[in-house]
């Protein structure tokens, strides 16, 4: 049986239509979030931010789970953007937080970059 996990997920700076390619990528990638805000910041970009609680693919790991999921955002949207993931089991009350950067961009491209959607 496939664990149960919640995450909280943030990306920016995104254009409003970046926002909403992203949210499709979550929602093609893993689930439909319950919870979805899409934060005004300045010069018109916008800070997304998503919350769930979900199952993950059997046998797959968090880490896994959030390099997947980083590489359909990634490469939907087209580019890097800064993606910061709070990710838990169902019954942990603390998770593990991964702040992917540039330099987490091109190592997880290149694993990912020939992979399907």
């Amino acid at each position: 049986m496939a664990s149960s996990y919640r995450l909280q997920i943030g990306l920016s700076p995104l254009a409003p239509q970046e926002a909403d390619i992203a949210l499709g990528a979550i929602r093609r990638t893993w689930c439909m979030p319950s919870w979805v805000r899409k934060q005004p910041l300045a010069d018109g970009v916008i800070l997304l931010e998503v919350r769930h609680e979900a199952e993950l693919k059997p046998g797959e790991s968090a880490d896994w789970f959030v390099e997947r999921l980083a590489a359909a955002l990634w490469q939907d949207i087209g580019r890097f953007v800064r993606i910061a993931i709070d990710i838990a089991p169902h019954e942990a009350p603390d998770g593990r937080i991964f702040v992917l950067e540039e330099e987490s961009y091109w190592r997880i491209m290149r694993s990912f970059r020939l992979s399907q959607h």
